[in-house]
């Protein structure tokens, strides 16, 4: 039996004129940024409920979040 294995293609929606990884919950939009941090050296990052949905962004730069 051969596995197959697909890429993994996490839900975004669009901000502005980019799409950004949506997150379910604060929670796990801060664990994604201690990730980046911890894996590839991102400092800084913060998060941010959206707008536009009932999920959480990563931004560049601690925000208040709502």
């Amino acid at each position: 039996m051969q596995n197959k294995y697909r890429e993994f293609e996490p839900k975004k929606c669009w901000v502005g004129e980019t799409q950004k990884i949506c997150y379910d919950t604060r929670e796990e939009a801060e664990l994604a940024a201690r990730v980046a941090e911890y894996d590839h050296g991102i400092n800084g990052l913060g998060v941010y409920k959206c707008e536009y949905g009932d999920h959480w962004h990563l931004t560049k730069g601690d925000t208040d979040a709502k």
